[in-house]
C-alpha cells in the first residue's frame, strides 16, 4: 500500500505482470461517515473493493476528511491516470461527496483520458448539494447514476440527476426517491449499502 498526501490517498494495488492486454483502473471514492471522523472511506466502498479488486491491475481508494481542502489529493489523483495510455480501461465510482470528487475528477480528465464507467450513487454536499455541478464530460462513456432526493439530516444531502454534455454519452439515471430496497427506506444514509451488490454487478459486468 502506498500512502501519500496530507488528505490521505491510500492506493491498493494488485499488478498482473503477464496481462499483456490494456491495463484496467478503478478509482472508489466514498462518502464522509458522520460517526467515523467525516472520511472518504465508507463501508460500503470497503466493500465494493473486496469484491472487484482482483478484476482490475491497480484499485485507488481515496479516503479524506470532509472538512480539508481535498484539492491537493484531486490534482495528485489527475496527475497519476492523465500519464496513463488511453487505452487503459477506467472506471470511477463516487457516493455522497465523492460522488462530487469523481465527477470533478472526469472533467479534469477531458482531454487526457476516457472513462469508460461512471458510477454515482447520491451525489451530495449537504445543505449545497443543489450546487453540485452535475454535468457529464463526453470523455465518459457511461454513466450510472442512482439517486434519491429528499434531505436526508443532520447534513441536508440529497442527490439529483446528472445531465451528458454529449450524444455519445450513456446516461442511465436511476430515481429511487421514497422507495424500499429489502423492506428498508432508501435515504442518502443508506443508498450505498443497499445498492452496494449492483454497483458490484455493473462494475464486474463492464470489466469482464
Amino acid at each position: 500500500d502506498i500512502c501519500v498526501g496530507y488528505v490521505e490517498e491510500v492506493y491498493f494495488r494488485r499488478i498482473n505482470r503477464w496481462n499483456f492486454m490494456s491495463e484496467k483502473i478503478a478509482v472508489l471514492v466514498g462518502g464522509s461517515e458522520l460517526f467515523s471522523g467525516m472520511r472518504g472511506m465508507s463501508k460500503g466502498t470497503k466493500h465494493i473493493y473486496k469484491a472487484i479488486h482482483e478484476s482490475f491491475d491497480e484499485v485507488v481508494i481515496i479516503n479524506y476528511n470532509y472538512f480539508l481542502d481535498f484539492g491537493s489529493s484531486l490534482k495528485k489523483l489527475f496527475n497519476y491516470l492523465s500519464s496513463k495510455s488511453n487505452t487503459t480501461y477506467v472506471i470511477l465510482y463516487g457516493y455522497s461527496k465523492g460522488g462530487d470528487v469523481v465527477l470533478q475528477l472526469s472533467r479534469m480528465l477531458q482531454s487526457a483520458l476516457n472513462i469508460n464507467l461512471l458510477i454515482t450513487i447520491d451525489v451530495a454536499n449537504g445543505p449545497w448539494s443543489h450546487k453540485i455541478d452535475r454535468t457529464i464530460p463526453h470523455n465518459v462513456k457511461k454513466n450510472i447514476n442512482v439517486y434519491q432526493s429528499i434531505p436526508n439530516f443532520p447534513l441536508r444531502s440529497y442527490g439529483m440527476q446528472t445531465v451528458a454534455v454529449s450524444a455519445d454519452t450513456i446516461i442511465e439515471n436511476i430515481d429511487l426517491t421514497r422507495q424500499n430496497i429489502q423492506w428498508i427506506a432508501v435515504t442518502h444514509s443508506t443508498i450505498e449499502n443497499l445498492m452496494v451488490d449492483k454497483v458490484i454487478t455493473w462494475i464486474k459486468t463492464n470489466v469482464e
